[in-house]
């Protein structure tokens, strides 16, 4: 496994362990928080592992097949983001500090890359 692959699965097990550390201390405060914490980490965690896989894609095609691949990462982002406008828009029980920080999840992973010397 490259350097780059190294890095990608310990930002993506971080993500997952804040995400779900955060949606239980969320929950401990209030269902709504909770779930509206749940509801942005989701989107933002599954962002970041269809990013993952389509950087991949590209990297190991030739570089007129980009296009076919980068349109599904497009659609999936596009489509989840949608939805959390959907929610905002419509849910009036959403909190938003839950909210944010369920935003800064993958964020949050990434911070610790930085601090790191090799």
């Amino acid at each position: 496994m490259s350097d780059t692959g190294a890095v990608v699965l310990r930002v993506k097990r971080r993500a997952l362990v804040i995400g779900v550390v955060a949606v239980l201390a969320a929950f401990g405060f209030s269902t709504r928080a909770g779930a509206s914490l749940t509801i942005c980490a989701a989107v933002v965690i599954f962002s970041f592992l269809a990013l993952e896989k389509a950087t991949e894609r590209i990297a190991s095609r030739a570089a007129r097949a980009r296009w076919r691949t980068l349109v599904p990462l497009l659609l999936v982002t596009a489509a989840s983001f949608a939805l959390l406008g959907l929610v905002l828009w419509r849910w009036k029980g959403f909190d938003p500090v839950a909210g944010a920080v369920g935003l800064s999840v993958v964020v949050l992973a990434v911070i610790p890359e930085l601090w790191t010397k090799e």
